[in-house]
């Protein structure tokens, strides 16, 4: 079950790892509410081919993504200690968020039997829910203008 465009987007509380965020630290989303849109990007699996490309481009267009007012969480199942290694290869700006029990996917309608779907939501600095798109393959994944454009059209 999945949740809707024009509703309030479910908060969470998840560890976080990242460029200037302290060791064993948590972040949520209602920490953004009133501050920043945000897009969450749900992703299979740290390292995996698809997914070390997409976080790469958002590495790659993150100033893009703060201009337009929004802040990236990335999002998968995997634990802090491998999402230590992914941000530190590849030298991500923005913070990777771990899902170990899959509890927000399930709340975002993004868990399988396979693990985490990759899906994208766009949430408004209101905490709303404005966007999203769900990729039935994993080996497909949105392109960042796409997204970009999302974002742009979210007040």
């Amino acid at each position: 079950m999945g949740i809707v465009i024009g509703t309030a987007a479910p908060d969470f509380n998840l560890p976080a790892v990242g460029k200037g965020i302290p060791k064993g630290a948590t972040i949520s989303l209602g920490a953004y509410r009133g501050k920043s849109k945000v897009l969450l990007a749900f992703y299979p699996a740290d390292f995996s081919p698809v997914c070390t490309s997409e976080m790469r481009c958002f590495r790659e267009d993150w100033g893009a993504f703060r201009a337009a007012g929004c802040e990236i969480l990335g999002i998968s199942s995997d634990p802090v200690s491998k999402h230590e290694a992914f941000a530190e290869q590849l030298k991500l700006e923005f913070p990777l968020l771990s899902d170990v029990d899959r509890r927000v996917s399930q709340q975002y309608g993004v868990d399988s039997l396979l693990g985490t779907r990759r899906a994208y939501f766009v949430v408004d600095s209101q905490g709303i829910l404005r966007y999203q798109h769900v990729e039935w393959l994993p080996l497909f994944r949105r392109d960042n203008r796409e997204l970009l454009e999302a974002v742009r059209a979210v007040d």
